[in-house]
């Protein structure tokens, strides 16, 4: 059997994923996979991630108002979002952020709402799982006047440069990447997978999407039924250990370690201290 794997973040929860539940669970027990960061993006999905993750027995539940859902979440997402953290039944906050790619985007309205998240999760000492595309000026900005969580914060898929992941290592920044970054022609990815320190890494697939390209596809999913793309499969997390694990000439083995010691220091460990 390969080596416990961890998947710092997916949305395993998507209806798109619900026809294939069954097999993409089987899948994942092949692999070897302990554990999975489960992220709902507004209160339209928040209660669904929670029910999976309790059916599911190895992940942990992630609400956050995604940016992209900020300009459409209803006005009491803050009591909802409030509410459910209080009952106990979630452990991080995310997916949160700030997004300049999207068409329309409002930043002072996603700074609003990321600013209001990151600010529960210093005050509960909570893992955060942040999106950042096109935003990592206002992002530095945020965090460099912002108070943190003890525990740090996690960039998801992270796609700054190296200098920029070096200025995220001293705010206590964790960084996971996924295969679907790995396009030959993203150097800056690259540069940054090998800048990371040892200690702070992770890895992601952000599945149903963020799909690898092909050579990284070690399991496959039909198109959703609504669309001709094709999704990504969750237990691709293991081609995305093995390519990172190339790319910054390690072992998969020994990546591994290193990633299940990060996985449990972040995500597990100091909130356990913490409650």
């Amino acid at each position: 059997m390969t080596a416990p794997l961890y998947d710092a973040h997916a949305h395993l929860a998507d209806p798109r994923l619900e026809p294939y539940r069954g097999a993409i669970e089987q899948s994942l027990k092949e692999i070897n996979c302990q554990q999975t960061v489960v992220n709902g993006t507004s209160p339209a999905d928040w209660h669904a991630v929670v029910e999976y993750t309790k059916s599911s027995g190895k992940s942990l539940p992630a609400i956050g108002l995604h940016p992209w859902q900020v300009k459409d979440a209803p006005a009491d997402w803050k009591a909802q979002f409030s509410q459910l953290l209080n009952t106990g039944a979630v452990t991080v906050i995310g997916e949160i952020g700030l997004d300049q790619w999207i068409e329309g985007h409002d930043i002072e309205q996603q700074q609003a709402a990321f600013k209001w998240q990151l600010e529960v999760a210093t005050q509960r000492n909570l893992p955060v799982s942040i999106h950042c595309l096109r935003a990592m000026q206002p992002l530095l900005e945020t965090l460099l006047t912002a108070q943190l969580p003890q525990r740090g914060i996690h960039l998801h898929a992270f796609n700054g440069s190296a200098e920029d992941a070096r200025r995220l290592v001293e705010l206590g920044a964790y960084f996971s990447f996924n295969a679907g970054q790995l396009k030959p022609n993203a150097k800056t990815v690259f540069e940054a997978i090998r800048a990371i320190p040892e200690d702070r890494l992770l890895i992601e697939t952000d599945a149903p999407d963020m799909l690898p390209p092909s050579e990284y596809r070690e399991f496959e999913l039909p198109p959703a039924k609504s669309s001709t793309r094709l999704l990504n499969h969750p237990a691709n997390l293991h081609a995305a250990y093995k390519a990172i694990a190339d790319i910054r000439s390690t072992s998969f083995n020994q990546l591994a370690i290193q990633v299940e010691q990060n996985f449990q220091r972040y995500f597990i460990q100091t909130l356990r201290e913490h409650i």
